[in-house]
């Protein structure tokens, strides 16, 4: 059985080796946020650490930052629409500032929210998804820092009409929609907070892995099946197997702890139920594909559920 501490939510570095460089400033600055973020969220305490799952989405079984996002950039582009109305005729047209006012504060309390789940996903995240990840970030924090000084100006008159605070929301409203770009790039570029083995397909017929005398109990061992890495192991008379390659970033499972029935990430602390491949504690939102076992004539066989 492979060891780690039960502490480790680091990646032994999955990136190949480069020739050492000087950190840049944007490395150092992220380096000192990840560590803050990361010591907030309970990612160096011991397993389930709950609140860093619950920030991730893991129960949810799906990244919840994504599912937040459209909160904010809906109110805040309603907004827009509240003000261009107001502003094309103040006279007619006071209601659309107050619709504006309130939309603004739906925006803001949404962002907020959508920063916090944010900021806990980007505390994995290393290289360039990191980079791109501290620019989305900031260009997000400026926009939700306009939009509380808009609201602030709409809130000091009592109909809720400011030419200025109208203003700062446009403003506002080109810094969200980059910062919207970069995350997309984030995730459809370069593949952050996506499931890594979404499409893995192993056989549906069962194959053989690997003789029964060669798996110790309650040892990790990885095989293949159709070509996918699938992580096996013994507990007492009975077996299990998932696929290995961690759903959250790809790190493999087969180099992590085992954890009674519960294998742990070498890379970010994520951990996995061995009998069903449930994602019970964050990083990882998505389950694990989960294999069928069947022992006969001193072989293991396994099929993929």
């Amino acid at each position: 059985m492979r060891e780690i501490s039960d502490n480790a939510t680091t990646h032994d570095n999955p990136e190949p080796e480069l020739p050492s460089e000087s950190p840049t400033l944007t490395d150092r600055i992220s380096e000192v946020l990840q560590n803050g973020v990361k010591a907030v969220i309970g990612s160096n305490r011991k397993p389930p650490r709950r609140f860093k799952s619950l920030l991730h989405g893991t129960w949810l079984g799906h990244p919840l930052h994504p599912a937040i996002t459209d909160v904010p950039i809906g109110a805040w582009l309603l907004a827009v629409i509240f003000d261009i109305v107001w502003l094309a005729s103040p006279d007619a047209n006071s209601w659309a500032a107050r619709g504006a006012e309130i939309a603004v504060l739906i925006g803001i309390l949404a962002a907020i929210a959508a920063a916090v789940t944010g900021l806990a996903d980007w505390s994995d995240s290393y290289g360039a998804e990191r980079t791109v990840g501290l620019y989305h970030a900031g260009l997000n924090s400026l926009a939700l820092i306009l939009y509380i000084v808009s609201f602030f100006l709409r809130l000091a008159d009592p109909s809720g009409e400011s030419v200025a605070a109208a203003i700062l929301g446009f403003i506002a409203i080109v810094s969200v929609f980059v910062a919207a770009y970069l995350g997309g790039d984030m995730v459809f570029g370069k593949g952050t907070g996506v499931n890594h083995v979404a499409w893995q397909e192993g056989s549906h017929d069962f194959v053989a892995a690997l003789p029964v005398a060669e798996l110790p109990d309650n040892t990790l061992r990885r095989v293949e099946v159709a070509g996918v890495p699938v992580v096996l192991v013994k507990l007492g008379t009975k077996y299990a197997a998932i696929a290995s390659t961690c759903s959250h970033a790809g790190g493999p499972l087969d180099e992590g702890e085992l954890q009674g029935d519960v294998v742990q990430c070498p890379w970010h602390g994520s951990r996995f139920r061995m009998r069903d491949g449930k994602a019970i504690t964050g990083p990882a939102t998505f389950s694990q594909p989960r294999y069928d076992v069947q022992v006969r004539d001193g072989m293991i066989y396994l099929r993929q559920a």
